[in-house]
């Protein structure tokens, strides 16, 4: 059974390879309608339509490679790959410059808001000892951190 559903199946694909050679026909009919067809209806003027493209006509024979003429394509394709490279490895570093001048602009903004908001600030001495900062010092510290800010965020 498998060997007659094969020997089938090669008989079509053989027919399906013939060129089909049909008269195709195109004619206007009395409301201006176009039609095609393989026959004219009698009493209108018809005209034989040739066909482009279609499963008998032959294929085109496929243009000759520009880069099989041409030896210096491989060079200008080097050179274009040099430059995607180029191009990337600029953006990621440009990318990654932008990501750390986020980061400390973010860190910045974290430490004068810690400032401005914290009631009684302490640094640590030397000794390992808690100091509580005076109103100069903090409004000293508060502007240091915004000169920071300024130099990050800006």
């Amino acid at each position: 059974m498998n060997k007659l559903a094969g020997l089938l199946l090669a008989a079509m694909q053989l027919f399906l390879c013939f060129p089909v050679h049909a008269q195709v026909y195109k004619w206007v009919d009395a409301k201006g309608v176009t039609h095609y067809g393989e026959k004219p209806p009698e009493n209108t003027k018809s005209r034989e339509v040739t066909l482009r493209g279609g499963a008998g006509a032959p294929a085109a024979a496929p243009a000759p490679d520009a880069k099989a003429k041409d030896p210096a394509w491989k060079d200008q394709e080097r050179a274009f790959k040099q430059r995607q490279l180029e191009r990337s490895q600029a953006e990621s570093k440009k990318a990654e410059e932008l990501a750390k001048l986020e980061a400390n602009c973010k860190k910045a903004r974290a430490n004068l808001a810690d400032l401005r908001t914290a009631g009684r600030v302490t640094t640590t001495n030397e000794k390992g000892e808690r100091e509580f900062l005076g109103d100069r010092e903090r409004e000293k510290a508060i502007a240091e951190r915004q000169e920071e800010y300024n130099q990050h965020c800006s």
